[in-house]
């Protein structure tokens, strides 16, 4: 699909004109912080993020959704938290994931809708929180309380099941299992000593997807512009070039 000649041309004009570059600082600082927290495996994150994100997609990202043209780029740069945008109330109510990826301060500044489309350095923060919210995958896995260390013992009872059992001691089936060398199929008898930790089922990232102009189109825009792909992909392989030179 041919890109319009006048977008075009404005997206050039953005090679001369400093006020497209101005967010160049926020926006390396949020992908080294993201790096820093999944670059690596925690309780949380079961596969690690292994490939460091390109910055300058984030900033392609930028100049596709408003440019340093528009009234929007000193506001909303990412157009997050426009009327109808459903990105924002994902972050809100910490939904799909997002809860595992913004942090704490983040969660709290973007509470109020006004302050994430008046303040362009928290737009550009929450709409790179829901590029990674969406690019991460996600499962439910059984964590060990890592503040409760102590290993504890229970007796079966008539009528229990795994699952009862589980529930009532605060820990997981798959705790159990693993801890007594149950199969799925084993069947506990009654006065038999069980192993376990406390533990719960919590949903944790078990993977990524490749951050690709594609995905991003698909994933973060949500197939809203058609031409979004291409436009990333302009901004990136023609634009950005002779920007470095």
């Amino acid at each position: 699909m041919a890109l319009d000649k006048g977008w075009i041309k404005t997206i050039k004009e953005g090679i001369s004109d400093e006020r497209w570059d101005e967010y160049d600082k926020i926006i390396m600082e949020e992908v080294v912080s993201y790096q820093e927290r999944f670059g690596k495996e925690s309780h949380l994150v079961k596969v690690h993020l292994s490939k460091k994100v390109d910055w300058h997609l984030i900033k392609a990202m930028l100049w596709v959704e408003s440019g340093g043209a528009s009234q929007a780029w000193k506001t909303r740069p990412m157009q997050i938290g426009n009327l109808g945008d459903p990105a924002l109330p994902v972050l809100q109510r910490a939904e799909e994931g997002s809860k595992l990826i913004m942090s704490k301060e983040l969660s709290e500044a973007i509470k109020s809708t006004d302050e994430v489309t008046n303040n362009p350095e928290l737009n550009i923060k929450a709409g790179i929180a829901y590029l990674y919210t969406k690019m991460a995958k996600y499962g439910i896995r059984s964590l060990l309380d890592l503040t409760n260390k102590e290993q504890h013992d229970y007796t079966v009872l008539s009528g229990d099941s795994l699952s009862a059992i589980a529930k009532k001691v605060e820990t997981t089936v798959l705790e159990l299992e693993e801890q007594n060398e149950l199969q799925k199929r084993d069947v506990i008898k009654i006065g038999q000593k069980l192993k376990y930790r406390k533990a719960k089922n919590r949903l944790v990232i078990v993977g990524w997807r490749a951050f690709t102009t594609a995905n991003v189109y698909k994933l973060y825009n949500g197939g809203g512009d058609g031409n979004y792909t291409e436009k990333l992909d302009f901004v990136l392989q023609k634009v950005f070039p002779v920007l470095r030179r």
